[in-house]
């Protein structure tokens, strides 16, 4: 007796294609394209070493002009581990901050602290090489992704209010004092590194203001951002993911489940990236006034928002919350049309 249990339906999703296709739509685009050349440069050093041609080598950098690695150096990983936490640091903070900031301001961030970090580790290596003569100085290499993401989640410390804390696995932590924390079990861990201390001193110089000569002004990447009049970023806006900076949320970034997931929506899967924002909440993007994410704390209330803004926990709280950021984007829209000098 023939069987008709092959066409029934149609041949289940392919998982791998299925979650790819997750990974795109909830991962902004700054944080996949470095995420993503992190997973080239794993695979590529089965087959030739990464580290040797993008490392920030002081022997390559200075003395054979090989400028850009200043700017690739955090773009490598060497081994499954790094990987690992790679994925899960990048992803705990780079997806929540690319979301408040936009695409535009964190990729800004990105290669502020990328290019200011690396030029210390030169200039630091240069002097130890000159006063000791020792050429281990001149082969030291500042690589992977860590490097960038202390200073980061430095700067996020840093402009959090000093009351707040973070739980760092079962350890509650000062907020102010979590990057130094976490420096010091990396050191524990895997031996002290000067570009992660160096990444964790850009990090709070940036998040101080000492920095505010480098930062990029908001009317400079809405220009850039703008497709009309030519905008050197104009050509990215459309792509999937790209945070624009009408569309960052500021702090609002963190009331929601990471990757911009909301477990109250429709269908059960998580909703798109280009979710509707709280424009009324800040002028401009700005990173959270609390407590942030913490390291090892998987519950909303103890790291995400510890202490700090309220964080809706019913479906239709998430939905009167975002209708109301929707109304105010309404709002403000309708101002600037009435008043395009604004």
């Amino acid at each position: 007796m023939p069987s008709d249990s092959n066409n029934n339906g149609p041949p289940p999703p392919n998982p791998v294609a299925t979650a790819y296709e997750s990974y795109v739509r909830d991962t902004p685009l700054i944080t996949r394209y470095v995420l993503n050349s992190i997973l080239i440069s794993f695979f590529a050093g089965f087959f030739f070493s990464p580290a040797y041609l993008l490392a920030n080598i002081p022997m390559f950098t200075i003395f054979k002009f090989q400028l850009y690695r200043v700017v690739t150096s955090p773009l490598i990983c060497t081994d499954i581990l790094s990987l690992f936490f790679a994925f899960m640091g990048f992803m705990n903070h780079g997806v929540k901050l690319e979301q408040s900031m936009g695409s535009s301001l964190f990729a800004v961030l990105f290669f502020t602290l990328t290019i200011a970090t690396n030029v210390l580790f030169l200039i630091i290596s240069i002097l130890l090489w000159g006063l000791t003569n020792s050429d281990s100085y001149l082969v030291g290499a500042s690589l992977g992704i860590w490097t960038v993401l202390l200073g980061i989640i430095a700067v996020e410390c840093s402009e959090a209010p000093p009351e707040t804390k973070r739980r760092l696995f079962f350890l509650e932590v000062p907020t102010l004092y979590y990057p130094l924390v976490l420096l010091a079990l990396f050191s524990m861990f895997a031996g002290p590194r000067l570009p992660y201390f160096l990444g964790v001193a850009v990090g709070y110089a940036y998040g101080h203001g000492k920095l505010d000569r480098w930062k990029v002004k908001v009317e400079t990447v809405r220009k850039w951002e703008n497709r009309d009049q030519g905008g050197c970023l104009g050509g990215f806006v459309n792509r999937s993911g790209f945070v624009t900076l009408g569309m960052a949320s500021g702090p609002n970034a963190w009331l929601t489940g990471s990757g911009g997931n909301d477990s109250g929506s429709s269908g059960g899967g998580p909703s798109p990236v280009r979710a509707p924002s709280d424009p009324g909440a800040s002028t401009a993007p700005s990173f959270p006034s609390t407590g942030g994410r913490s390291l090892g704390d998987g519950s909303r209330g103890g790291g995400l928002l510890s202490r700090g803004a309220k964080v809706p926990k019913t479906h239709e709280e998430r939905a009167a919350l975002l209708e109301r950021a929707a109304e105010r984007r309404r709002q403000q829209q309708a101002e600037q049309e009435r008043d395009p000098g604004v």
